[in-house]
C-alpha cells in the first residue's frame, strides 16, 4: 500500500513540475519576438509602438525577477524505500541576469537613438 502511495505522489508530482515548466517559456517567446523586428525598416508610427512594447516587456521582467527560473526534482530508493526531493528558485535581482534582458535594454537604446535621429525625440 505504501509503495503504491509513494508512486502516485511521484506521479502527481511529476505531472505538477511539466505543468509548471509550460508557464516559463512565455516572456521570452515575448522577448524573442520583440527582439526578431527589424526597427529600421519601421515607419514612425510603428517605431514609437515597438519602443513602448519594448519598454513594457522590460517592465515586465523586472517585476518578475529576470525570467530566470530554475526547477528540478530528483528519485531515490534506498532500503526497500522511495523518496523524491523538489528545488524551484527563480533570480530575483531584477537588473540583468538574463540574456534576453540585457538585450532588451540595448535594443530599446538603439530604437530611441533611431527615434532621436528621426526627430521623434528630443537630442
Amino acid at each position: 500500500m505504501n509503495e503504491a502511495l509513494d508512486r502516485k505522489g511521484l506521479v502527481l508530482l511529476a505531472v505538477l513540475l511539466f505543468s509548471l515548466a509550460g508557464c516559463l517559456p512565455a516572456a521570452n517567446e515575448e522577448a524573442s519576438f520583440l527582439l526578431g523586428q527589424d526597427y529600421l525598416r519601421m515607419t514612425d508610427a510603428q517605431l514609437v509602438v515597438y519602443e513602448q512594447e519594448l519598454t513594457d516587456q522590460l517592465v515586465s521582467s523586472s517585476r518578475s525577477g529576470s525570467g530566470d527560473v530554475s526547477v528540478g526534482f530528483g528519485v531515490g530508493t534506498w532500503s526497500g524505500n522511495t523518496g523524491f526531493g523538489v528545488h524551484a528558485d527563480q533570480w530575483l535581482g531584477g537588473g540583468g541576469g538574463s540574456s534576453d534582458l540585457l538585450a532588451m535594454k540595448d535594443r530599446r537604446e538603439e530604437v530611441r537613438t533611431e527615434m532621436r535621429r528621426r526627430g521623434l525625440l528630443p537630442q
